[in-house]
């Protein structure tokens, strides 16, 4: 009946169990069979005594002590035949050394076992990955993800030579106080606890590494460390069988490898006084062999621990186990006495030989299983390269995401939507430095980030509510907390006294990174996200989950209060904000996007660029964003993601096409009425009768552009840094355009402007010819019909309520100069570095304001526009456009192989040079740009590319960027990067 329960738990978890071997006949299975027996029996027989015995020791094992510990267990290998090591502290490289070392001195190839419960970094902090703890796993809904960790976890463990871990742990933690558990287990209840503790074993066992499923017969209930002494748990046995139990029971009726044997009194099992369930025949003999049916590897707990060692001698403790029916008796305080004590059970009829052969054979069978048939060697090569992978970051970000639990979101505050109108503020408590909760915060939002000590004054306290006085909402994040309940979880009086307050005055989003048991202390409050850890990664996908990049829809795995029960959760919906992730949770590869820093490398090195920023964002998540080289050649300042560049002809479509798609879909004009409707100062001209749906797809006949700034260059000649006739090096009622800070046009030049626009000739047959002036004049319509510039339509329809801070018009107005890369040394005009202002001539003379040039931005905030396009016009929670306004100006124009509505996209007529990747699929839309920029979004592959460079620097001539289609080449390598998902055993 519990197996299926717990087939019926699994479908209601949405996972479908599949066979993970290839399907085989019941012929060859048996045959199989009988060739792990032959080889069983054949190695059994070869044995002496001593070395039979040998086979049930495991002994400790370091790979960060000296040679005096290593010779010891070189020792012990000889002497006493041991069967297995347990590695503990150390590094891989070490391991990895020592184990090949200690294998080849051992007659039949050593059982290497490790107590990671959160992976390898359990053991090598430093320099391995720590997946979450159990109690984080616990608050999952979607359990395949932890087959996938168990997976990985199997796949690291196996890189360094270890056959055995010992996890899952499948204690059911219903005891706040346990100093042992807590995070360790999935939490309080037995049906989450089985399913989830199933899913781990499963992912490490189909991947070749054997799970111990701990601490049988449940630890989960107590409050004594069994380290430090022997807890007693008294439950009868109808509790223990309908709790403690449960899991146990699942886990060995669906064949778990292995289990481990705890150091526990529990009279109901076994009513002799201190007598540890790890030396109880009734307990694992009668309960676990025959009552349950286990005939898998049985593990003793340590047989250090002073639970165990409290009671009885170091030999009496390994004899007392065997005879109890352990097979392996794990890190014995004294080998001589435990083989010496064993032997003596053994003559006196204690133990039978009959048991011994049993677990001798038993663990020689799981030897094989293991493929430890042959002395194993495991190769050192790209040891650290191989353990430390995007792939298992990308997991362990998958499961963070997957656990975090939004307890408390009164008015559906959470996920904040109106970014341009809520005030929000940001305090760290228990740290001293800007945590990466608030790093990440700060990508999608401009807010203090403050931090404070645990111990908050009162003269702090005033400061920091003055701080907040102007602010909406508060969203305060514990850290540095304990997992002890006798530690107050490591909540000091004074933080719970300032949250308190606060609530009292503002929203305060509490997000406690640490144990749900500590929410008993803030039950009260409304808005509350529980995050259970404090790793890096953990607190980045709480400050994505606070923007609706990602959802929230984790449940508490325990019952932090009365009020605050298991299961509590609520469910937040995305709302497509670009999110950040590793490549390969996106199905790319992140050796292959390597390759983009070798073509960035070799642009600079050829002076194609000065240095540049690439994005990469696929399937709504920014997967890669790196910066290279420096914002000139003399390599003064190295260059940054968060730069700010010039996207030229970008603003085409980044503002004008915006614009005008918005203005469109607001019956305020139509693409394909003629433009003298909205433009009266051209009619009588040859422009009064073109249409938007032509001028933006360039086959309007226009010129392709008008050097204004040439008709001025003798004056500025002539004028050095005096007044001319067109120019003055300050500003005045006469000389109000600025060119740049050191350079003012004549204000009555910009009617010259439009009247030579107005004036200029149109081509007698409508083709394709590439020209700004068209979208000169959409800056002027917009005017005309808004009141607004392009800029300012622009800012307040898109860039404002998408949050994007640096995408502006004329940067220096608000930006540092030094954050704004240069885009030449002009020497042939303006006689100055530019930066800051734009470098299009003729946008320049407009005071840096136009259609078809002028927009800055930094590579994340032209991501998020194109992402915005990407998702039909949805983004943040808000429809900025209609999804079939998208796609009308996404189409190519009916006379055109390339261009759409404004946008350019993918060339079509293979006798025409290709202007992007040839990978990209024909939906793909975007525009470059002549500063050295690009960006296009691919809706076939959800993809969004984003290159921005400043190629003019320092001189607009040099077009090596172009020639040598770096643009195209590094846009390639992310389709080169996509992978074909693989198929797992787990759907």
């Amino acid at each position: 009946m519990r197996s299926h329960l717990l087939l019926a738990l699994l479908v209601v978890a949405g996972i479908i169990l599949a066979n993970t071997y290839p399907s085989t006949s019941s012929t060859i299975a048996d045959s199989a069979k009988v060739q792990e027996q032959l080889w069983v029996d054949s190695v059994y027989n070869s044995l002496t005594f001593d070395e039979q015995l040998g086979q049930l020791i495991t002994i400790r094992a370091h790979s960060d002590k000296g040679a005096e510990h290593i010779a010891e267990v070189e020792r012990q290998i000889g002497q006493y035949h041991v069967g297995g090591l347990c590695f503990f502290q150390g590094t891989p490289a070490e391991q990895v050394r020592l184990t090949n070392r200690y294998q080849s001195i051992s007659k039949i190839p050593l059982l290497i076992s490790m107590d990671a419960e959160w992976g390898l970094g359990m053991r090598m902090k430093k320099t391995a990955i720590s997946f979450p703890r159990q109690l984080t796993m616990g608050a999952i809904q979607d359990n395949r993800i932890i087959y996938d960790m168990g997976k990985e976890v199997a796949n690291q463990l196996g890189r360094v030579g270890v056959h055995v871990n010992f996890a899952p742990v499948i204690d059911v933690n219903n005891n706040p106080n346990n100093p042992v558990i807590n995070t360790r287990s999935f939490g309080e209840d037995r049906y989450n606890v089985a399913v989830k503790g199933y899913m781990y074993m499963k992912g490490m066992e189909d991947h070749g590494v054997m799970a111990s499923a701990k601490h049988f017969p449940g630890h989960g209930d107590t409050d004594v460390d069994s380290h430090k002494d022997l807890p007693v748990i008294t439950h009868s046995r109808e509790r223990l069988d309908s709790i403690e139990l449960y899991p146990f029971q699942v886990l060995a009726e669906q064949g778990v490898g292995s289990m481990m044997v705890a150091h526990l009194s529990v009279p109901a099992l076994d009513s002799r006084p201190n007598r540890p369930t790890s030396l109880s025949r009734a307990t694992i003999t009668n309960v676990l062999r025959q009552e349950m049916g286990y005939d898998g590897l049985v593990f003793t707990d340590a047989l250090e621990m002073k639970g165990v060692t409290k009671h009885f001698e170091n030999g009496q403790v390994a004899a007392e186990s065997i005879m109890a029916g352990n097979d392996i008796i794990t890190l014995p305080e004294d080998i001589a006495a435990a083989v010496g004590t064993i032997k003596e059970y053994i003559n006196d009829g204690k133990i039978a030989e009959a048991q011994i052969e049993r677990s001798v054979k038993r663990v020689l069978s799981a030897k094989y299983q293991l493929g430890l048939t042959k002395m194993p060697y495991i190769s050192p090569n790209n040891l650290m390269e191989d353990l430390n992978n995007n792939r298992a970051l990308s997991i362990k970000q998958q499961l963070y995401e997957g656990a975090l639990t939004l307890v408390r979101n009164t008015d559906n505050l959470l996920p904040f939507r109106s970014l341009d109108s809520l005030k929000v503020a940001s305090i760290s408590l228990g740290v001293q430095s800007q945590t990466p909760f608030q790093d990440r915060l700060a990508d999608y939002m401009e807010m203090p980030l403050l931090q404070t000590d645990k111990n908050i004054t009162a003269a702090e306290v005033r400061t920091l509510m003055r701080d907040f006085e102007d602010k909406d909402v508060v969203i305060v994040s514990l850290h540095n907390l304990s997992s002890y309940n006798s530690k107050g979880f490591g909540i000091t009086k004074s933080e719970r006294d300032f949250i308190e307050q606060l609530a009292a005055r503002k929203k305060v989003v509490l997000v406690n990174f640490g144990s749900p048991y500590a929410l008993k202390y803030f039950e009260n409050l409304q808005w509350i996200i529980n995050a259970y850890e404090e790793d890096p990664l953990a607190q980045d996908v709480t400050a994505q989950a606070i923007f609706g990049a990602i959802p929230m829809n984790g449940r508490l795995p325990i019952s932090p209060s009365n009020t605050l029960l298991y299961n509590t959760g609520l469910t937040t919906n995305p709302l497509f904000r670009l999110a950040y992730g590793y490549p390969e949770s996106v199905d790319l590869n992140s050796d292959t996007l390597e390759r983009i820093g070798d073509l960035m490398q070799e642009a600079i090195k050829e002076k194609a660029t000065p240095g540049g920023v690439v994005l990469i964002a696929k399937d709504g998540k920014i997967v890669y964003q790196e910066a290279f080289g420096h914002h000139t050649y003399d390599k003064g300042r190295n260059t940054q993601t968060t730069d700010i560049f010039d996207l030229a002809s970008v603003t085409k479509i980044a503002a004008a096409t915006a614009s005008v798609m918005k203005l469109q879909e607001e019956g305020i004009i139509s693409i394909y009425q003629p433009i003298g409707r909205y433009l009266p100062e051209v009619i009588g001209t040859n422009k009064a009768d073109l249409t938007l749906y032509d001028i933006m797809a360039h086959q309007a006949g226009l010129k392709p552009w008008i050097p204004f700034y040439e008709q001025t260059l003798a004056n500025v000649a002539r004028g050095g840094s005096g007044v001319s006739d067109f120019y003055s090096r300050r500003p005045s009622s006469t000389y109000a355009t600025r060119v740049t800070d050191q350079l003012y046009l004549r204000t009555d030049f910009k009617d010259e402007i439009w009247q030579q626009i107005f004036d200029s000739p149109i081509a007698g047959t409508k083709e394709y010819v590439y020209s700004d002036l068209g979208f000169y004049l959409i800056d002027r319509i917009i005017r005309n019909q808004t009141g607004q510039s392009v800029a300012d339509y622009a800012a307040e329809n898109f860039y404002t309520p998408l949050g994007l801070e640096t995408m502006t018009y004329n940067p220096w107005q608000q930006f540092k100069k030094e954050q704004i890369v240069p885009t030449e040394e002009d020497r042939y005009w303006r006689n100055q570095t530019i930066q800051g202002d734009v470098h299009d001539m003729g946008a320049a003379m407009l005071d840096g304001i136009s259609g078809h040039a002028g927009l800055f931005s930094d590579a994340k905030d032209l991501a998020v526009m194109m992402q915005m396009f990407t998702n039909m016009g949805y983004y943040g929670g808000k429809q900025y456009l209609n999804p079939s306004t998208v796609h009308t100006f996404t189409t190519r124009h009916s006379g055109d192989t390339r261009r759409g509505i404004g946008f350019d996209m993918k060339e079509l007529d293979n006798a025409r040079t290709l202007n992007l990747s040839d990978l990209a699929s024909e939906q793909t839309y975007g525009h470059l740009g002549f500063t050295g920029t690009a960006t296009w979004t691919d809706p076939a592959h959800n993809l969004v590319f984003v290159f921005l460079s400043n190629r003019t620097y320092p001189n607009m001539y040099n077009n090596k960027l172009g020639k040598m289609d770096f643009r195209p080449r590094v846009q390639s390598v992310v389709y080169n990067a996509i992978e074909k998902v693989e198929e797992v055993a787990i759907e």
